[in-house]
C-alpha cells in the first residue's frame, strides 16, 4: 500500500463515470486499497499468483477478464502489470493499451527487464512516465521512441487538504503534547525513502529539543530495524511509528516540519501531499525532487544520506517560524495549481479516447 496504489485510488475516484467504466486487476491479494476501491462501486480481481518465477496462468487470468468484461482501455502500473497485463491486452486484441512507470530505474536496468521493456514497447499505444527524469532513464535504457512516451503527473485532491483538522485532538490521540514541535515523514519503510537519516538528525539534535516528536508514517521491512535504532540512541520517547495510516492529510496537518530523505523517486506522492498540507519541507536533492520544487523558497533541499545536513535544517526551521509559513504557502498554492487530481485525469481520459479514436473507436 505505497504512492502507487493511492494514486490509482484517487484517479478511480475522478473518473466520468458516464464514458469509462473501470474494473481494477490485482496480481497478488486486495488489501486495503482494494477494499476502498469496491467501496466506490468498482469491480476488483485479485489473482494471488505473483511469485518470482513466470507465471502463464496469470496472463490467461487477465484475458479471461478482458473477455468477460468487454476490456476495451487495459493501463498498467509497474513492472510486473505492465509485463503480464500487457501480453494479455496484445492477446485478447484490445485496442488502447497503456503503460505507466513511476520511479526512475534501479531494478529496471537490469538487461533482462531493458530487453523486455523493448520488445512490449511495441506492442503499447503509450508509455506513461511521472516525471521528466523518468522518461529520461526510459529513453536511456530501453531505447523506446520519444514519441512513444507522455509525462503525466501524478495528482492530489485539493478539498482534502482544505479541510480544518481538529489538530490538538489529533495530537491527544497520539500521545502528543499540544506544545511539541512535530517532524513528520511518510513513505515504505524501505532502504529507498531513507527514514534512517531522519532518525540519525533526531539523535543529533533532541540535546536541544528535548520535546521534539517524530511521526515516521507507514510500514514496511525495516520496521524492527528502525525500533531497534531509536531505543540504542535513546530517542524512543520522541519517535512515534504509526504504522500504516489511511488518514495522511489529518496526520500531515500536525506536522511543523515535513521531511522527505530519499535515494531515489519517480514523482512522490507523499511530498506532493505535503505540498498540499502546506508544509516546510526538507527534501532529498534529487532531480526528480527539482523538477517540481524548483523556486526559491518551495523548501530546503539536502544531499541524500547527509543526516546533519538535515538536523541543521530542521533546526533552522524551528527557530525561523516566518520561513517555516512562507514555504507552506508557496509549496501549497503550488501544489493546488500544478497537481490537481481533476487535471490529471481529464489528460487520461483524453489520451485514451485520442488512441481509441485513431483506431475507429468512438466513445
Amino acid at each position: 500500500m505505497g504512492g502507487v496504489e493511492n494514486q490509482l485510488l484517487m484517479v478511480l475516484r475522478n473518473y466520468n463515470r458516464e464514458k469509462f467504466k473501470p474494473f481494477v486487476c490485482s496480481l497478488s491479494d486486495k488489501g486495503e486499497i482494494g477494499k476502498e476501491i469496491e467501496s466506490l462501486g468498482i469491480k476488483v480481481f485479485t489473482l494471488n499468483k505473483l511469485g518470482h518465477t513466470f507465471n502463464r496462468a496469470i496472463i490467461r487470468d487477465i484475458c479471461k477478464i478482458i473477455k468477460n468484461n468487454e476490456i476495451k482501455i487495459v493501463r498498467t502500473h509497474q513492472y510486473h502489470a505492465n509485463f503480464y497485463g500487457r501480453i494479455a491486452a496484445k492477446i485478447s486484441k484490445v485496442p488502447c493499451i497503456v503503460a505507466s512507470i513511476h520511479n526512475v530505474y534501479t531494478r529496471d536496468k537490469k538487461f533482462h527487464r531493458r530487453f523486455i521493456n523493448r520488445l512490449l514497447a511495441k506492442i503499447t499505444d503509450k508509455i506513461i512516465a511521472v516525471s521528466e527524469e523518468v522518461k529520461k532513464d526510459i529513453l536511456k535504457y530501453d531505447k523506446i521512441p520519444e514519441d512513444k512516451i507522455k509525462v503525466i503527473y501524478n495528482g492530489i485532491d485539493p478539498d482534502i487538504f482544505s479541510n480544518n483538522f481538529d489538530k490538538d485532538t489529533i495530537k491527544k490521540s497520539l500521545g502528543i503534547d499540544l506544545k511539541a514541535p512535530v517532524i513528520g515523514t511518510v513513505g515504505r519503510l524501505t532502504m529507498q525513502k531513507g527514514q534512517i537519516y531522519l532518525l540519525e538528525a533526531i539523535a543529533k539534535i533532541k540535546g536541544r529539543f528535548p520535546y521534539i516528536k517524530v511521526l515516521i508514517v507507514g510500514d514496511g521491512p525495516l520496521m524492527e530495524e528502525f525500533k531497534k535504532y531509536v531505543k540504542s540512541t535513546g530517542i524512543s520517547e520522541n519517535v512515534i511509528f504509526t504504522g500504516s495510516r489511511r488518514d495522511v492529510p489529518a496526520l500531515l496537518s500536525i506536522m511543523d516540519i515535513f521531511v522527505f530523505p530519499s535515494l531515489w523517486e519517480g514523482l512522490p506522492n507523499a511530498l506532493i501531499e505535503s505540498m498540499a498540507a502546506g508544509k516546510a519541507i526538507i527534501a532529498s536533492d534529487l532531480k526528480p525532487i527539482r523538477e517540481i520544487l524548483n523556486s526559491e523558497g518551495e523548501c530546503i533541499l539536502v544531499q541524500p544520506k547527509n543526516s546533519m545536513a538535515i538536523a541543521e535544517s530542521i533546526e533552522l526551521l524551528l527557530k525561523d517560524k516566518n520561513l517555516r509559513d512562507n514555504i507552506g504557502r508557496n509549496v501549497q498554492n503550488k501544489a493546488f495549481s500544478c497537481f490537481n487530481i481533476k487535471t490529471t485525469v481529464k489528460i487520461y481520459g483524453e489520451l485514451f479516447e485520442k488512441i481509441l479514436r485513431s483506431k475507429g473507436w468512438n466513445i
